[in-house]
């Protein structure tokens, strides 16, 4: 018990030095100084900007965030026709929402490769949390348009577009 006590002792006499309150003002200072060059630096980067982008990793196009009424217009399009019973309004529907996809991410920057197959490809799983499910999506698409005795079923029309709109609300394009 004596040991413990002394080593308290010792331990406080430190804490309690000059030199120990001279380390702890001179932190105090340096704690100031980086809080400053913080806030200095998000006020030069411009904060309200970044925000967003640093939330989500990319931003979104600010014109996709103005052109929303007609993004949602053309989305509500897309639903009706999903939740019709013609397997033509389905394919259609699932083409139009991949068509709204690429734009958009042909708008955040991924322009590398020729169409949307080469554009999905070159997206890291870590960028964008659902890229499997587009992926899935737009293959589907892909054997829509090239297949030409495709059959897709309502379910899979639901899924499909559910991973688009999945994506959408990711993004905040869609609430």
């Amino acid at each position: 018990m004596d040991i413990f006590s002394s080593i308290i002792a010792i331990i406080l006499a430190i804490y309690n030095s000059a030199f120990f309150s001279v380390v702890k003002f001179l932190l105090g200072i340096y704690a100031v100084v980086l809080l400053a060059d913080i806030v200095l630096m998000l006020v030069q980067r411009g904060l309200s900007g970044d925000v967003r982008d640093t939330k989500l990793g990319m931003d979104v196009p600010p014109e996709m965030v103005t052109k929303k009424s007609k993004l949602l217009k053309k989305w509500d399009k897309i639903t009706a026709n999903i939740a019709s019973n013609n397997e033509s309004l389905w394919k259609v529907a699932i083409i139009e929402a991949d068509n709204i996809i690429d734009d958009l991410i042909r708008r955040m920057g991924y322009k590398q490769g020729e169409n949307m197959s080469e554009r999905l490809a070159a997206i890291n799983p870590g960028q964008i949390d659902n890229i499997e499910e587009l992926r899935r999506a737009h293959e589907v698409r892909n054997r829509i348009i090239h297949e030409e005795n495709f059959k897709l079923d309502k379910k899979q029309a639901e899924e499909i577009i559910g991973y688009y709109e999945n994506f959408l609300k990711y993004f905040e394009v869609l609430e």
